[in-house]
C-alpha cells in the first residue's frame, strides 16, 4: 500500500501551506484572496482617478492587496494598469525626474503590448496623434525580451503566445520570426511601431516640442535619461500620452507601487526609504493629476518619517492592518481552495480551541506569519506521522516553538540606522530572565550590569516592540515592563533560553 502524504491524510489536493509571498499565489488569487472591507472602496477611488498610500507593516499583505488590484483593475478595458516594483538604477535622492521616467516607460511599453492584440483602437486617432504615438513609442518603450512578452501575453491579456508569433512569421518572414524566437534578441521600439504601422512617421518636430534639449537626445537609440530631460518636460509627454489614450477610449492610467521598501540598494533602513521616495511623494501636483492614480504601498513606520514632507492627508491612506477575528476566514479560504472534496476549517486541523488561541496570537495579525506558523507545524506533524487527520499536540508545540526560534526578526523592524544585529541579543536576554513582566533592578541584578547599561537596553527593547511599559508601578518607585511580542511570551512560557 502506498503512503499517503500528511496533506492526503488532512483532506488536501496539495500543501496548503507551501507558498508563503503573494508572488507564489498569482495563478489562484482570486481563489485565496480574503477580501478586507477596505478593498471595493480603494478599487473604486483607484479608478476615479484619486491617490491612495497602502500602508502596513512587513507581511500583513501589501502586496496580495496590490496583486489583486492590478489583476481586477485590469479587467475594465478603460483602464491602463501598470504594476512597479523593481527600482534598478533609480538613484537613491534627488530622483523626482527618475521615478517619472519610469512611469513613463512603464505606460507606454503596457500600452504598446495591449496595442498589438488590439490595433483596432490605432483606427481612432488622427494623423497628428498617431505621430505622437509613434514619438511616444520610439522613445520610451521598453525592450521586451521574448519571454518577457510572452509573460506579458500571458498573465496580462490573456494572448495565446503561440498565435502571435505566428501571425509575426506570417507578416514578416523567416528571419524575423526566427529571431524572435531567441532569448537573445529583444522586441525593440522598433518592431512594436513596424507591427502597429506607424514605424514611418516622421517625428523630429514633436522631439522639439517636448524636449529642449534637442542635441543631447539621441531619439533614435532610446537614450532618454534623467540628465537631458526636466520633471515639467515629462509632465508635460504625461499629459499628451493621456491626450492619445483618451481618444483611443482609455479613462485613467493607474500606477501601483510595490516593494519599494525592499528595494536591495535601501537596505531596509526607514531613513534611506524616506529619502528615496520623497521627492515623487511630494509632488503634489502630479499625484493630484486627475488622470492617473497612484497606488503606492509603504511600511507603516514611514509614515511618521515622511510626515513633515508628504501630505497624507490630500491623498487618503489605506491601512491594512488586520484583526485576529479575520485571520480564520482569510486562512480558510486557502484551506478550501486546496481542500479535495470537504470545506476544510482551522476546528477540522486543530482540536483544541487553545490551540487555535496561540495560533492567532503568535501570528500577531499576520497573514504571512499565520502562513509560515502553519508550515512549520505541518512539517513537523510530516516528520512524525503523516496518515492522521489532524495536527496532533506534539506536532503543535514543537512547530510553535520552532516558528518563535527561526522567526526572522531581523527583517522586522526596519532600521533607522542600519541593520537591527541587537534584537536577537535583546530577545536572548529576555529569555534567560525567564519573565513576562520585570524592572529595571530585575534586569540589572541579574545579568550583574551597570543601571545605565539595563536602561539602555530597555529602550532598545521598546524600540522593537518586545517590551512596553506597565501602567500599574509594583510600588511608587519601581517601573515593570511587560513582554509584549507573542512570540517571546510564548518561548519563555515553554522554557526555552535562546534563539540563534
Amino acid at each position: 500500500m502506498v503512503k499517503k502524504n500528511l496533506y492526503e491524510s488532512l483532506g488536501f489536493v496539495n500543501n496548503p501551506f507551501s507558498k508563503r509571498s503573494s508572488e507564489q499565489e498569482l495563478g489562484f488569487i482570486d481563489d485565496i484572496f480574503y477580501e478586507p472591507n477596505y478593498y471595493s472602496t480603494l478599487q473604486s477611488d483607484l479608478t476615479s482617478g484619486d491617490t491612495r498610500f497602502i500602508i502596513g507593516q512587513r507581511g500583513h499583505g501589501k502586496s496580495s492587496v496590490i496583486n489583486k488590484l492590478f489583476k481586477d483593475l485590469e479587467d475594465n478595458e478603460s483602464l491602463l494598469v501598470v504594476k512597479v516594483d523593481r527600482f534598478d538604477n533609480i538613484p537613491l535622492r534627488n530622483n523626482n525626474v527618475d521615478f517619472l521616467l519610469l512611469i513613463i516607460k512603464g505606460v507606454i511599453t503596457k500600452l504598446s503590448t495591449n496595442l498589438l492584440s488590439n490595433k483596432k483602437l490605432i483606427k481612432r486617432l488622427n494623423k497628428h496623434e498617431k505621430e505622437k504615438l509613434s514619438f511616444f513609442i520610439k522613445t520610451f518603450f521598453r525592450p521586451l525580451s521574448e519571454s518577457e512578452y510572452s509573460d506579458v501575453c500571458n498573465k496580462v491579456k490573456k494572448v495565446n503566445v503561440t498565435n502571435f508569433f505566428i501571425r509575426i512569421f506570417n507578416l514578416f518572414g523567416v528571419d524575423i520570426a526566427n529571431s524572435l524566437t531567441s532569448s537573445a534578441v529583444n522586441i525593440t521600439s522598433n518592431f512594436i511601431r513596424q507591427s502597429l504601422g506607424v514605424d514611418s512617421i516622421n517625428n523630429s518636430e514633436l522631439h522639439k516640442e517636448y524636449f529642449k534639449k534637442v542635441s543631447e537626445i539621441q531619439i533614435g537609440k532610446n537614450e532618454i535619461n534623467s540628465e537631458n530631460c526636466s520633471k515639467e518636460e515629462l509632465k508635460h509627454v504625461l499629459d499628451d500620452i493621456f491626450l492619445v489614450f483618451s481618444k483611443m477610449g482609455l479613462s485613467k492610467i493607474i500606477v501601483l507601487f510595490d516593494k519599494i521598501d525592499e528595494y536591495q540598494e535601501l537596505n531596509q533602513e526607514i531613513q534611506l526609504i524616506s529619502n528615496f521616495t520623497k521627492d515623487l511623494l511630494a509632488d503634489n501636483e502630479f499625484l493630484l493629476n486627475e488622470n492617473i492614480a497612484i497606488g503606492f504601498s509603504l511600511w507603516s513606520e514611514l509614515r511618521s518619517e515622511l510626515s513633515g514632507t508628504v501630505r497624507f492627508d490630500k491623498h487618503g491612506i489605506i491601512d491594512v492592518r488586520w484583526n485576529s477575528h479575520d485571520l480564520v476566514p482569510l486562512i480558510e479560504k486557502r484551506l478550501s481552495y486546496f481542500s479535495d472534496s470537504k470545506k476544510i476549517t482551522v476546528k477540522h486541523l486543530f482540536r483544541n480551541e487553545v490551540d487555535i488561541k496561540d495560533l492567532l496570537s503568535l501570528s500577531n495579525n499576520s497573514p504571512r506569519d499565520l502562513i509560515f506558523l502553519l508550515s512549520e507545524i505541518y512539517n513537523r506533524q510530516a516528520n512524525i506521522n503523516s496518515a492522521v487527520k489532524y495536527f496532533e499536540d506534539k506536532a503543535i508545540r514543537d512547530g510553535m516553538i520552532s516558528f518563535c526560534k527561526v522567526y526572522d526578526y531581523d527583517s522586522l523592524f526596519p532600521s533607522k540606522v542600519g541593520r537591527n544585529k541587537e534584537i536577537k541579543a535583546m530577545i536572548n536576554r529576555l529569555l534567560q530572565l525567564k519573565k513576562t513582566s520585570f524592572s529595571k533592578k530585575e534586569l540589572t541584578t541579574y545579568f550583574s550590569q551597570t543601571a545605565a547599561q539595563s536602561e539602555g537596553q530597555i529602550k532598545l527593547m521598546q524600540n522593537y516592540g518586545l517590551v512596553r511599559k506597565e501602567e500599574i508601578l509594583l510600588d511608587k518607585d519601581t517601573e515593570l515592563y511587560e513582554i509584549i511580542d507573542p512570540k517571546v511570551e510564548f518561548l519563555i512560557k515553554h522554557l526555552e533560553d535562546r534563539i540563534e
